[in-house]
Order: C-alpha cells, then sequence, then structure tokens
C-alpha cells in the first residue's frame, strides 16, 4: 500500500469510526518524498479564546514504502493519536509522552493493533518513489 490522497483519506476514515468514534475531523494529507520518515502529524495552534486548540491539521506519509496493510493503519493511528491530543488540548510530558502512549497501550489491548513510539522500518519494501542512489548521483551530476 503506497501512501497517496486515496490510500490516506480511506485509511483515516475507516480508523477514526473504529478507533476515534469519528471525533476528529478529516485533516490535509500530503505525502514526503523521503525514507527517513514514515509518516508525522503538523499543526498550528489556534489563537488565544478559540473553541478549537489547533488548525491546519496534516497528516503526511512518505510514498517511499509499499507498506502492507496492518503497518498503514498502525502508522496512521499513530498519527491519529497525535492529533487527538492536540486537537482535545491535552497536557503530554513529549511528543510520544505518558498521554501518547497511554492512548497508544489502550488501542493495542482493545483491537490488537502494534501502536509504539518509533518503527523500524528496514524490513518495508521500497516504492518506485523512493530515491536511489544512483538516481541521486545523477541529479547531482547531470
Amino acid at each position: 500500500m503506497i501512501a497517496n490522497q486515496d490510500t490516506m483519506v480511506n485509511t483515516f476514515w475507516d480508523c477514526n469510526a473504529k478507533y476515534f468514534n469519528r471525533e476528529l475531523p478529516t485533516p490535509l494529507f500530503e505525502t514526503i518524498n523521503t525514507t527517513n520518515t514514515l509518516a508525522k502529524f503538523e499543526y498550528n495552534k489556534s489563537k488565544k479564546g478559540s473553541k478549537i486548540p489547533i488548525r491546519k491539521q496534516v497528516i503526511m506519509f512518505s510514498d517511499c514504502f509499499d507498506f502492507d496493510e496492518k503497518d498503514f493503519i498502525e502508522i496512521m493511528v499513530h498519527e491519529m493519536i497525535h492529533y487527538y491530543i492536540a486537537l482535545k488540548g491535552i497536557k503530554d510530558n513529549g511528543a510520544h509522552g505518558k498521554e501518547f502512549m497511554k492512548m497508544a497501550d489502550e488501542i493495542n489491548k482493545k483491537y490488537n493493533l502494534n501502536i509504539t513510539k518509533t518503527k523500524d522500518a528496514s524490513s518495508f519494501k521500497l516504492s518506485d518513489n523512493a530515491p536511489t542512489k544512483k538516481g541521486f548521483f545523477s541529479f547531482l551530476f547531470g
């Protein structure tokens, strides 16, 4: 499963219904062309006094990997936990702090998933979008 608008949107909607009781508004989705990051969640804080603490929520996935479905879901849920914590204004003691791990552990136990702080990508199959050393040097040297 390679990240694109369709795979991200459909997986988000399925996960939002199954794991988050449809509480998360649909964010923006972008692909990133890197093998250094599997996915990430970014947002801007709203102005003081706003009813919603965040705005311009974006979930980004690398399009350099051909994930199996379970890994794709687990990575999406990982990013959605970040989103949930930010949206609800939950204070945590780090990006993958106590509240993050508490939510991950609850979802893992209830749904037999393996949401972790990090994933080892060394076993993931690369997609055709992945940069190669040959392509990199061709770009540098023409």
